[in-house]
Formats: structure tokens, sequence, C-alpha cells
């Protein structure tokens, strides 16, 4: 199954088909980071990981650009990664939330990130383009307008790393693989009633950003 995307860039519109989709995690840079982030999760009841960094296998049809999403129950957390993707040999970034099920990643963290939607932002940019400032970029995400997430991607995997560590596991073939970088620390926790979320990756030398504002609601079952 794949998923068909399109994106506003620079130089045009491109059209992403998406064959495999992986999500990272605990991919920063520095060992303190890391086990900031397995303490936080654990604080939530989410055992610490058999190894780091991790990776799970997404189902490409969950990928979502839409303004709306909604969620089974109230206890999902979002998370917003830098997103990157080859198309016709070419390498992009884009942002993205890996929205997760917070009570079935304590049980089994591969089915939680399948729970879920994974909101992907309209934009992208040639990595290219960024390739020589990369570490100034910056992340963060917002719920009802309060800062929950923010910070530089210099705390996490750089592509090149990223991919390769994703060859690894997923094979070497990145044309139509998107891959999703890891995330930082959350400060609190989002709403669980329906929320505004706005997903930002803010290039500071340019002067521009890509953004992704959609709203989050809950359903909960009739019985």
């Amino acid at each position: 199954m794949s998923a068909n995307l399109t994106f506003a860039t620079p130089s045009g519109p491109l059209s992403a088909t998406i064959n495999r989709v992986v999500a990272a995690g605990y991919t920063g840079r520095t060992r303190h980071l890391v086990e900031a982030h397995v303490a936080e999760l654990k604080e939530l009841g989410i055992p610490a990981p058999p190894h780091v960094p991790m990776l799970f296998p997404i189902i490409p049809g969950l990928l979502s650009q839409s303004s709306a999403t909604t969620v089974l129950g109230e206890e999902t957390s979002p998370e917003v990664e830098y997103v990157i993707f080859r198309v016709d040999g070419l390498d992009y970034v884009t942002v993205g939330s890996d929205q997760t099920d917070s009570v079935m990643e304590a049980q089994n963290a591969p089915i939680a990130k399948n729970m879920c939607l994974k909101s992907i932002a309209k934009d992208a940019w040639l990595i290219d383009e960024v390739v020589d400032h990369w570490d100034e970029l910056e992340l963060s995400l917002t719920c009802n307008g309060k800062l929950m997430q923010k910070g530089k991607v210099d705390q996490m995997m750089t592509p090149p790393d990223l991919r390769d560590f994703v060859a690894e596991h997923d094979g070497p073939v990145h044309e139509g693989r998107l891959i999703f970088s890891g995330t930082l620390e959350m400060h609190g926790r989002c709403p669980k009633t329906k929320t505004e979320m706005v997903i930002r990756l803010n290039d500071p030398v340019l002067g521009r950003s890509i953004e992704h504002r959609y709203t989050v609601e809950p359903v909960f079952p009739y019985f």
C-alpha cells in the first residue's frame, strides 16, 4: 500500500509516492538527551526501549496532510519531528507529527505507532538547500497556543546518519521511503479534548518556515 502526497517546494509542486514509512526513536546525539526522553516516557508508564536508537515500521496509508484528524480515546500524544523522503533521487525535508497512542505504547510500541494518523505538512525543501546550516533549523509544537516542544535539530541524528541507520534495518533503497526523525523533549501534556495543533520547521538562516496547522479530536466508543 502506497501513499500519494503533494508538496509545494521553492521550485514548484512535487508529487511523491511513498512506499515505505519508518519512525525512528531515541535519536538524540548525546546520551543525556536520550536518557531524559526515556525518563519522560517512563513517567507515562512506557518502559525503556530494548536498545537505542529504535525503528518502527509505519503503514503508509496513515500519512495525512489534512487540516483535521481524529484519534480513538483521549490517551494519545503528538511528537513534532523532521521528516525526510526521497523522490526521483532527490532528498527533501518537511515537518510532521508522530501521533501515538500512549496506553498501547506501554504494552506494544509498534502497534501504538500505527493507531493514529501521522500529520505531514504540505510544503517541503530540498535538503541540499539547508545542508550547510542544518543544525540551525528549529522544530516546535504548540497545542491550543501553548508551546509544548521547541529545539534545534542539532539534538538529533543528521539526515545522513538517520538514512544509514534506517538502511541497516529496512534496506538500502531510499527512493519512495519516508522517515520520521525522532522527537524533542515534551513540556507537559496536550489537552485530552479537541486540540488545535501547530507544528513548525523554522530556518532562521534563510528566514522561512514550514508550518502545518490541524486539529486533533478524540472519539470514544458508544458502550
